[in-house]
């Protein structure tokens, strides 16, 4: 093959690769702030076993009940309605809810009057999602989080933490957080952000360049 062939070769390569990195960019800011651009949508439902036809869907913005089995939904109000709720739990008179990167609330009145339950640690700047929570036979809380599990016997006051780490990095979860940019803080994303769109702009100069210079030969 003479230079040419080889030269047009490189070119055509170095643009389906140009185009793909342009779409693994593009997608990759969507995927950072993928709530700016999704529904409300629900995340978790669960049926109260005690009043029937009354059952609460958590959504990614709010915490909605319906008392007629689904057919009619209105929003439980709050000051601070939940955001990305994991999950739902009745226990006798009691209805636990968890975000997913947030709090951990409870209800003792059918969901009108909520209270918090303090968890040791930050979810969202530690990186720590909580997944589900669950009573156990001495009427403790089991909170399930993405680096063990921790338990309360007080309402939250104290903590058994013995298969619990804060500190650990699962190898899954750090390589997405170093992906994303939340490895270094939630804010640190809009300079990954900012990077994406600058390597974005020198790929697109790029090509219009190599088009101008195509059609000047």
């Amino acid at each position: 093959m003479n230079k040419i062939i080889w030269k047009k070769i490189h070119n055509y390569f170095g643009l389906a690769s140009a185009l793909f990195l342009v779409l693994l960019l593009a997608t990759g800011i969507l995927l950072n702030h993928a709530p700016w651009f999704e529904g409300n949508e629900t995340t978790v439902i669960a049926a109260d076993p005690q009043v029937q036809g009354r059952i609460f869907q958590g959504r990614k913005d709010g915490l909605f009940a319906s008392l007629d089995g689904g057919k009619s939904w209105d929003e439980v109000p709050m000051l601070y309605p939940p955001q990305n709720v994991s999950d739902i739990k009745f226990y006798g008179n009691e209805i636990f809810l968890t975000e997913k990167w947030g709090k951990v609330i409870a209800s003792s009145d059918g969901g009108k009057i909520w209270r918090s339950i303090e968890v040791p640690f930050d979810p969202k700047t530690g990186g720590i999602e909580l997944k589900n929570i669950s009573q156990g036979e001495d009427h403790s809380l089991i909170l399930f989080t993405s680096h063990g599990w921790l338990s309360t016997r007080d309402d939250g006051q104290t903590w058994d933490e013995t298969h619990f780490n804060k500190l650990a990095r699962p190898f899954r979860r750090l390589v997405l957080a170093i992906h994303n940019g939340y490895f270094f803080g939630p804010r640190f994303v809009w300079l990954y952000d900012f990077s994406a769109v600058a390597l974005l702009i020198l790929i697109l100069s790029g090509l219009v360049l190599w088009n101008a210079g195509r059609s000047a030969a």
